[in-house]
């Protein structure tokens, strides 16, 4: 037992708390008891934990996004994540039909100390009816599998109950009572012990709790394991899962994250993806993989899978896991790409219209005869204020000749990527990119 934990926990007025409601708890969720006539609900057996779907033990093997739907049940998905209700009745219909659950995730204005929604009345007031309405509207969907209240939620870490803890336990009655036959979830950032320990003690009618893990993942099998001590084990799943994220990565001398190339990614899914085929617990119920589609964030291919009919690579490895396979494919093996002999970790600058050249490298694993793609666009988020630029790519380039190219550096000041996709016969693409800086002349 790695004792940090009490310092997450917070006071010792909460660890006394925690400590005395331990055994009240832990035997509540001994005992859980469920109807089985429902559609969906969670089954706790002496093995541990089991989400049933229409009687038939249900495992997620999902992702989130709201297209490629017929590609996901393909490799054998059967959950898409629902990330916003825009156009849900839509979504829902395209998902029945490819034969996939969704998880429907329903928005919750953030909770802040400085403007808390949740102490004004009369907005609390329309939230819930919003909430119940949509819940009303939507309950009998064949496609439902479970309602998600709220992405990555600040759950507080407070002693009693405030506004936003009683209005989110409202929120879950409400949805529990309009639709009794789809259980309810939340999400937050990694498996935060502080958050899960505060959801358990405030919100023991919610019926499990989901986590988004990127480079936190290595985390999860510890954290869960020191809360677990306190409350027993509880279900649970990954309601995100990918590779790091751009608040994860380093950064050039501007402040621009360096991305990895998606080989790198694959294999950082292959090893996260592993972490939950390997848990030892009965309690995951599964897990949803991020992006289902194609997403600008930071970059058009930090989490995007799909591009101009192109699979990703790490589809390729999300396949295998779901397959159980032991020989999964072998990325396509985009080592890097150095621009004038510089890696981006080196903060590479230029002046306006210098003519420079970029090569990409490739490992053991790349076979050869794939086409190469190369693009140059400006930096699409840059500084911490997240002012968004124009995102067109810019056609400065002079040769390309196999794996290498020359270009001239644009005359505008300011940050720009370089980036290249590698697609190979079998319908999968590789992506790499390098970070520079234009400064101008003084």
């Amino acid at each position: 037992m790695n004792f940090k934990f009490f310092i997450y926990i917070g006071s010792s007025l909460f660890i006394i708390a925690v400590l005395g409601g331990f055994f009240a708890l832990k035997n509540l969720s001994n005992d859980l008891r469920v109807d089985e006539s429902k559609t969906v609900y969670i089954k706790k057996t002496e093995a541990g934990f089991q989400l049933i779907r229409n009687g038939e033990p249900f495992y997620i093997q999902g992702a989130g996004g709201e297209s490629n739907f017929k590609e996901l049940a393909e490799i054998g998905g059967n959950t898409i994540r629902l990330f916003d209700t825009a156009n849900i009745q839509e979504k829902l219909d395209e998902a029945h039909k490819h034969n996939l659950a969704a998880i429907v995730d329903v928005y919750l204005p953030p909770y802040d100390k400085s403007y808390n929604l949740y102490d004004d009345y009369d907005q609390k007031e329309i939230l819930k009816q919003n909430i119940r309405e949509l819940v009303l509207q939507y309950k009998d969907h064949p496609a439902l599998l479970l309602w998600n209240l709220g992405n990555e939620i600040k759950y507080p870490l407070v002693f009693r109950k405030n506004s936003f803890i009683k209005t989110f336990n409202e929120l879950v009655e409400i949805i529990h009572e309009a639709d009794p036959n789809h259980p309810v979830s939340t999400s937050i950032i990694g498996a935060g012990r502080k958050s899960m320990a505060s959801i358990f003690i405030h919100s023991p009618k919610l019926d499990l709790v989901a986590f988004n893990t990127f480079g936190n993942t290595k985390f999860v099998n510890s954290h869960l394991a020191q809360v677990s001590f306190f409350f027993g084990q509880r279900p649970y799943y990954f309601s995100e899962l990918g590779p790091d994220g751009p608040w994860e990565s380093k950064y050039t001398s501007w402040g621009a994250p360096i991305e990895f190339t998606s080989s790198v990614k694959s294999e950082l899914v292959r090893y996260r993806t592993n972490i939950i085929r390997e848990r030892k617990d009965t309690a995951c119920l599964g897990s949803v993989h991020f992006y289902w589609g194609s997403k600008l964030e930071r970059t058009h291919t930090w989490f995007s899978l799909f591009k101009e009919g192109y699979k990703s690579e790490i589809i390729s490895v999300i396949e295998s896991h779901w397959a159980q396979s032991d020989n999964p494919p072998k990325p396509i093996g985009l080592d890097y790409m150095l621009v004038n002999n510089k890696s981006a970790y080196e903060s590479i600058i230029f002046l306006p219209g210098e003519l420079s050249e970029a090569t990409l490298f490739f490992d053991e694993n790349y076979g050869g005869g794939a086409r190469v793609v190369w693009e140059i666009y400006p930096e699409a988020w840059y500084s911490d204020t997240s002012e968004k630029v124009d995102y067109n790519p810019i056609d400065t380039f002079v040769d390309v000749e196999d794996y290498t190219t020359t270009f001239l550096a644009p005359v505008r000041e300011g940050p720009y990527r370089i980036f290249a996709y590698v697609y190979n016969q079998e319908g999968f693409f590789a992506s790499s990119n390098t970070p520079f800086y234009v400064l101008k002349n003084k």
